[in-house]
């Protein structure tokens, strides 16, 4: 039952941390990334995906403005990279000791 659990967590970690990742690809790779996710979820009649024509666009062009902004946003996201990888290695060793513990039990 621990084995599962873990596992269980495991794979949305995995995927956050793909999905971090993909910060770091060029600015065309995430835009197709981005457009593809709604694709991925079921559809929905009361649910849009443009909040506003242009966010995009603005965010980026507020991006290249603003060097600081954009390093600090790269920090953050490298603490997150940092931590979720610091965790799927913690769930990875419980999940090789809870392996260990079924085979020799």
């Amino acid at each position: 039952m621990k084995r599962v659990i873990l596992i269980v967590l495991l794979i949305p970690l995995t995927l956050f941390e793909v999905y971090l990742c993909a910060a770091f690809l060029p600015d065309a790779w995430q835009r197709a990334i981005n457009d593809y996710i709604p694709n991925i979820f079921p559809k929905s009649n009361d649910w849009t995906p443009i909040t506003h024509p242009l966010l995009s666009q603005e965010i980026e062009q507020v991006l290249r403005e603003h060097v600081g902004l954009r390093i600090v946003l790269y920090a953050i996201t490298v603490g997150l990279l940092i931590g979720n990888a610091w965790l799927i290695r913690l769930l990875w060793r419980l999940l090789g000791g809870a392996q260990n513990t079924s085979e020799s039990g």
